[in-house]
């Protein structure tokens, strides 16, 4: 899959949520986050831009964020999902740009065993945020320590910013396009 077709496949969702959640207003944060993170990766590079949606991250919505957005799981208009996309977007954003880089370095397996594992106690939400988290962080410091033996990084941030560009048109084009 390249960076097009996982657009796509977002878009796809994100439009979902546009109808499901009602209207363009619906996904107005999700829209925000889309059109501001590609010029964040340009200036302040990928390890960067991924930690300060880390660090807006809404620990309640981590998990159906990556149910919905990975996995297919069905919404509806009374999930917390609709509120995040609506409201900020950066739960939801981190996910689906999280997922690209697991996804380029062949490791998304994470999400699925961790999940699976523990989605039938509802006690262990923590301890799934908290995985989650670690993985994020664990893959960002490996990124950086192999930026100063190869490429991988520079790949990596190539192919999340031409993501997040298409991304952004996509968004752009369901939302209508206007500049507001």
């Amino acid at each position: 899959m390249d960076e097009i077709d996982y657009a796509l496949d977002i878009g796809k969702k994100v439009l979902d949520l546009h109808i499901e959640c009602g209207g363009k207003e619906a996904i107005k944060g999700f829209r925000s986050r889309a059109r501001e993170f590609p010029q964040m990766v340009q200036q302040l590079g990928l390890i960067s831009s991924i930690t300060f949606l880390l660090s807006k991250v809404d620990d309640d919505i981590l998990i159906p964020s990556i149910k919905y957005f990975l996995y297919g799981e069905k919404i509806d208009r009374s999930t917390n999902l609709c509120r995040e996309v609506r409201d900020d977007g950066y739960t939801s954003y981190l996910v689906v740009n999280f997922a690209w880089i697991k996804c380029k370095l062949y490791d998304l397996r994470f999400f699925d065993k961790c999940i699976k594992e523990f989605e039938s106690l509802d006690d262990m939400k923590i301890l799934i945020n908290d995985h989650i988290k670690k993985d994020i962080i664990s893959t960002l410091k490996e990124l950086k320590e192999e930026e100063e033996k190869n490429l991988l990084l520079s790949q990596i941030e190539e192919s999340v910013l031409n993501f997040s560009i298409e991304l952004k048109k996509i968004v752009d084009g369901i939302y209508g396009g206007s500049n507001d």
